[in-house]
Parts: structure tokens; C-alpha cells; sequence
């Protein structure tokens, strides 16, 4: 079966919820607009990716305003979400990726590898999720988790369709776009795997990335990089055809993708106190 995929590459204002979820629902209705059934947010999109914030005060439950407004605009819209954001358990935050469906039901991915301050702001995930859906099962990540082998193996022969988000740096400099002497080799990683992936697992992978201007730390080198996200957010449709890519600026990518759905485990436990949360209550969004 094809359906119509959406990934959302956007910049995003650190620590502004109003603004990223406003910015985030002019593209969602640009995707529905081009008759997306599936649309794909970056990682922390509504907080924006930073070394510096404290995201405690942005940490959402299951009645935060970002998974309240995601699962109205999923029901109203009959299209399934996809987002990141900073989910807060008991006393600890998660760099989390929410997927809401039309029928209201909402399931959690929490990043299981996470890179350099990040141990620091977050606790890691601890398991892989597949969530079952009417176009397939469907496996997550979350930015560096893609860079691991061993993430991809549990998923092997269990999903239909990956869905990354990220907040991928560039690893240059956002002036001259001079790669950094080390770290440089990462930022176009974030073009080459998900097609990788895609031919290897053989089926689709949906990738969305920040993008604009940031700052990189690596605190073991003691460096800062005037960065930038590397974008590059693509639409890998496994072994029937090339990725579609953007490029570096804002974008809202729309390609079909083919699902071959097969029987066999329907979903995994995310280890996450939102994952069978049921609808949120709140007046739909027009």
C-alpha cells in the first residue's frame, strides 16, 4: 500500500512553546494541504535543541499543551503525528518522540542514546518500540540513536516503516561552512543513513531534522562549534525508488511512500507511563 508521508524541517526558537507550536502548525496544515497521512516533527521541536536551557519548566505529561495540541490536530485532521519534545516522568526528563493517531491513541519512544550534555539533561530510554497502526508497524529514533547498529537489529523484520526525528548538527561553521578538524565527518551521516537503512531493512524511513543556527559543545574537547543543523530531512522509500531530500532551509518534504504491512508482533512497550495514555481532553484547534 502507498500512503502520503510528510517530513518537517523548521527552525525552532529555544524554550518558545508559542512560537515553535504556532510555526509547527502552519507546515502541519501545508502537509494536509498536499494530502499528507503521516507527518513527521523534529526532535524537541517545540523547545528548540540547546546545551544551555533548563527544560524542566517545558517538560510535559500527557496533559502538557504540546501532546494535548498533537492529538487534536491528529483526531481533526485524520492524519498521524509524529513530534519530540521533553517528557517528564516522576523526576526525570526524557528526550522523548510522541505518535498520535486519528483514533486518539498516542504511544512514547524515549531516545536511548544519548551524546555529550545530553547525559546530563536527560535520562535515558531503555527499550525499542513498534506500534501497530492501520498502514503498518511502525519502529522509532531519535537522532544519534540511528547511528547504532544494534538499534536497527531490534527492529529487524519487525516494522514496516522508520520514523526518525532529530536536531542533527552540522558540526561546521555556520559562517564559512568549514567543517570542524574532528567531528566534521559526522554532519553528513545524517544524509547518508536513513537511506542505508532504508535499503538494508527495506523499507521506508521518514527523517525529520532542525534546522537554522546553533551551537555545539563537546565538553571533552572543550570546544564550542558556531554551528548550524545539518537539515538534509528525507523521505527514504526502502528499495522502490531514490530518497527525496531538502536541503538546509525550513521545508515541508511530501513524498508517497509503499508499505508492505505483514503479520507478526503488533507493538512493543515503550517503558513509558504515557504510552496507552488515552485521548486528551480541550477544545479542538480550527
Amino acid at each position: 500500500m502507498k500512503i502520503q508521508a510528510a517530513a518537517i524541517q523548521m527552525p525552532c526558537d529555544i524554550l518558545d512553546l508559542p512560537t515553535n507550536l504556532q510555526r509547527a502548525d502552519e507546515l502541519i496544515r501545508t502537509a494536509r494541504d498536499a494530502g499528507s497521512e503521516l507527518v513527521v516533527l523534529p526532535e524537541l521541536f517545540n523547545t528548540g535543541y540547546s546545551l544551555c536551557p533548563d527544560f524542566g519548566p517545558c517538560s510535559e505529561t500527557a496533559e502538557g499543551p504540546t501532546l494535548s495540541y498533537l492529538r487534536q490536530r491528529s483526531r481533526r485532521w485524520k492524519m498521524a503525528i509524529a513530534a519530540g519534545f521533553v517528557e517528564r516522568a516522576g523526576r526525570h526528563l526524557f528526550d522523548s518522540l510522541a505518535f498520535c493517531t486519528p483514533d486518539g491513541e498516542m504511544q512514547i519512544y524515549r531516545k536511548r542514546n544519548l551524546v555529550f550534555w545530553e547525559r546530563f539533561r536527560f535520562h535515558p530510554g531503555r527499550a525499542p518500540l513498534v506500534m501497530s497502526t492501520p498502514f503498518g508497524r511502525v519502529g522509532f529514533g531519535v537522532c544519534a540513536d540511528m547511528i547504532y547498529r544494534r538499534v536497527w537489529d531490534d527492529y529487524r523484520g519487525r516494522i514496516d516503516l522508520a520514523v526518525v526525528a532529530a536536531a542533527w548538527p552540522d558540526f561546521a561553521n555556520r559562517d564559512t561552512g568549514r567543517r570542524h578538524w574532528l567531528l566534521g565527518h559526522i554532519g553528513p551521516l545524517s544524509t547518508a543513513i536513513p537511506e542505508k537503512v532504508a535499503l538494508d531493512l527495506g523499507i521506508p524511513v521518514i527523517f525529520a531534522n532542525q534546522c537554522g543556527e546553533t551551537q555545539t559543545t563537546i565538553p571533552v574537547l572543550r570546544t564550542t562549534i558556531s554551528d548550524r543543523f545539518a537539515g538534509q530531512s528525507s523521505i527514504c522509500d526502502g528499495r522502490h525508488g531514490s530518497p527525496v531530500r531538502a536541503d538546509r532551509e525550513l521545508s515541508v518534504l511530501v513524498a508517497p511512500i509503499t508499505l508492505h504491512s505483514k503479520r507478526g508482533l503488533k507493538s512493543w512497550s515503550s517503558m513509558s507511563p504515557l504510552a496507552s495514555a488515552g485521548s486528551c481532553c480541550g477544545s479542538e484547534h480550527s
